[in-house]
């Protein structure tokens, strides 16, 4: 399928539409990315699923045991080694697409290759996206530990109904605020591969550009985030009780570690489609914000080369 981009803004049925058929023309050189993508996340499920505790332990004992032994400092590397990989095909699927857009084709090797070169570039924009969240939660995290101070120090003027619609408030307006300025955000990782902006250009080129569309990029996003969960967590899950894999206690441990890697395993499959969803649902949005921001600086020197 040959994919054709749109020369002017569209609406948002027409951007989801642009969504799925960029995902769709790219699908052919994108679905090799996603895979080796999977093949690693497979990899690190067979490394890191660790014998499981017997199933003589007590519920309580049983899941405190499973939830030390999958955090142990072996798997927190494997966890840290194997997102930085999906960040590499995440990229690679970025260049890959934004190849399509352009009526252009690139190599797999070639777009691992881009994706490899611009991982400190995306590291440094996880950072920066990661520290603008923290520091619009920083209100809740203090009234956390006024909460906190109040409830072992004071605990009438805690249970203060004043105390709570303060609280409340705070609450309220610091995850409204940590909600728009996310969504602000979103776009950035475009930028990074459409304008080969570095981490902080690229931040605020997506800042700019979904000014004034924040609520046409929420519903956008809402509506292709469905999309994702339902591939990404319900389908698998489905599978997973389908086949029965989530009565790990009435199995005996060999059959039990293999039922969770197996269900581990039908996880990582959906990420042949949720990948290069992710990543083109992103770059529709850009392009067509981008169209809209340009569109609009055309009109305006069109109005000031015709004022008298």
């Amino acid at each position: 399928m040959t994919y054709e981009a749109s020369s002017a803004p569209q609406s948002i049925g027409g951007v989801l539409d642009d969504w799925l058929r960029l995902f769709s023309a790219s699908f052919n050189r994108c679905w090799i990315l996603a895979a080796i993508g999977i093949a690693a996340g497979v990899f690190a499920i067979f490394v890191a699923t660790p014998t499981l505790p017997p199933v003589t332990a007590s519920a309580w004992q049983h899941q405190m045991m499973t939830w030390a032994l999958l955090n142990g400092p072996q798997n927190v590397l494997i966890s840290l080694l194997l997102g930085l990989f999906i960040v590499v095909i995440n990229g690679a699927l970025f260049a890959t697409q934004v190849r399509v857009m352009q009526g252009q084709s690139l190599g797999t090797g070639a777009a691992l290759d881009i994706g490899l070169r611009r991982l400190l570039r995306l590291i440094a924009g996880y950072i920066l996206q990661g520290l603008i969240g923290f520091a619009v939660m920083i209100p809740l995290v203090i009234v956390g530990i006024v909460a906190a101070v109040l409830v072992h120090s004071d605990r009438a003027s805690f249970s203060h109904p004043l105390t709570w619609v303060v609280m409340g408030a705070v609450v309220l307006v610091s995850a409204s605020v940590f909600i728009y300025v996310s969504v602000r955000l979103l776009l950035w990782p475009a930028a990074v591969f459409t304008e080969n902006a570095g981490a902080a250009t690229a931040i605020g080129r997506s800042w700019n550009l979904v000014k004034g569309h924040w609520w046409r990029v929420t519903v956008i996003m809402f509506v292709a985030n469905i999309v994702i969960l339902v591939l990404g967590f319900v389908v698998p899950w489905v599978l997973s009780v389908a086949f029965g894999l989530f009565s790990l206690r009435s199995l005996a441990l060999p059959d039990a570690v293999f039922h969770l890697r197996v269900a581990q395993i039908i996880s990582q499959t959906s990420r042949l489609l949720t990948l290069p969803l992710g990543s083109a649902v992103a770059l529709a949005m850009f392009r067509d914000l981008t169209l809209r921001r340009e569109g609009g600086d055309l009109a305006s020197r069109a109005e000031a080369l015709g004022a008298p």
